[in-house]
């Protein structure tokens, strides 16, 4: 799956979004879907009255800069090449209508080498003076943005929560030596058990804490690997609230005047009830927990959750 703002998306489930977005957007141009069978020829929709051609493209795994740019370089050089080769089956589905503007529609455009692309491919297109182009045939390039509005509104449409980030969520990158991870957990795990200090057994509790709470963190990257793996979906989701939840955490931290114990169960506490809460059915209460395990020795590993003494 490849991850943006909006979700995880692959193909088909881009595809079937673009269709949806298309249809509301350009159904008074005259919208007309090409099923991809026998193939999309190039074109997987065009309007009737605009002459507008559409073919979506979204990578089936996420990608970096320069792959994805190196991706969507080579689908476009593959599907204008389409336009020539499929011209006599394309123009049996487009009749009299010709193509004037061919909108390669893809989550995201990062790379503006991607536009010098696109200008030699029409350059090659117009000179190959197909019946089925205008002669002034020209090649638009159409990210996520252009059709925020229509996909908003497929999604309210089907009962799916709206968004509004402005950049894909993610967790915060690990970039620390390991000990000072380790430094931090056992600091606060003294903190965490300072009502015990008199406790003859104070060392061995601190100690055992303080593996508990290590191997959490250490252990909780595994959990969220998995999670995305096998359901990116579920995956975003849990991302996106995990960084809200922390603005929650820094107040808290900030302002809280218990114990170190007790701000730590309740941030746990709170965020296992929010991720079961949004995340139902596809986490119950137990995973829900296990999470919250996960991330809170995260955030006391690497100082969102901090304790003013």
């Amino acid at each position: 799956m490849f991850v943006t703002k909006l979700g995880p998306f692959n193909g088909k489930t881009w595809e079937d979004l673009c269709q949806l977005v298309f249809k509301i957007k350009h159904g008074v141009e005259g919208y007309q879907h090409i099923q991809a069978d026998p193939g999309d020829f190039g074109l997987e929709g065009y309007t009737i009255h605009s002459g507008i051609g559409f073919q979506c493209y979204c990578p089936e795994k996420h990608y970096g800069t320069k792959e994805l740019y190196e991706a969507q370089r080579d689908k476009i050089t593959t599907d204008i090449k389409k336009l020539k080769t499929n011209q006599t089956e394309i123009a049996k589905r487009i009749g009299m209508t010709k193509i004037g503007e061919w909108f390669f529609v893809t989550p995201v455009v990062d790379r503006n080498a991607l536009l010098a692309h696109v200008r030699q491919k029409e350059i090659e297109a117009r000179a190959w003076k197909l019946p089925i182009l205008k002669d002034d045939f020209t090649i638009h390039l159409r990210d996520a943005d252009f059709y925020l509005k229509e996909i908003n509104e497929v999604r309210s449409l089907n009962g799916v929560a709206l968004n509004f980030d402005s950049f894909s969520p993610a967790l915060a990158e690990l970039t620390d030596p390991q000990h000072e991870y380790e430094g931090n957990v056992l600091r606060k795990s003294e903190l965490r058990l300072a009502p015990k200090a008199d406790s003859p057994n104070m060392v061995k509790l601190v100690n055992g804490l303080y593996s508990l709470t290590l191997r959490s963190f250490l252990e909780g990257d595994g959990l969220l690997r998995r999670i995305e793996q096998d359901a990116p979906t579920v995956y975003f989701r849990l991302v996106r609230l995990v960084n809200e939840y922390e603005n929650h955490v820094h107040e808290k931290s900030a302002t809280w005047n218990d114990t170190a114990e007790a701000l730590t169960s309740h941030i746990r506490d709170g965020l296992s009830a929010r991720i079961h809460s949004e995340l139902t059915p596809a986490v119950d209460g137990t995973t829900a927990d296990q999470i919250a395990r996960h991330i809170v020795a995260r955030w006391l590993a690497v100082c969102q959750l901090d304790f003013v003494e």
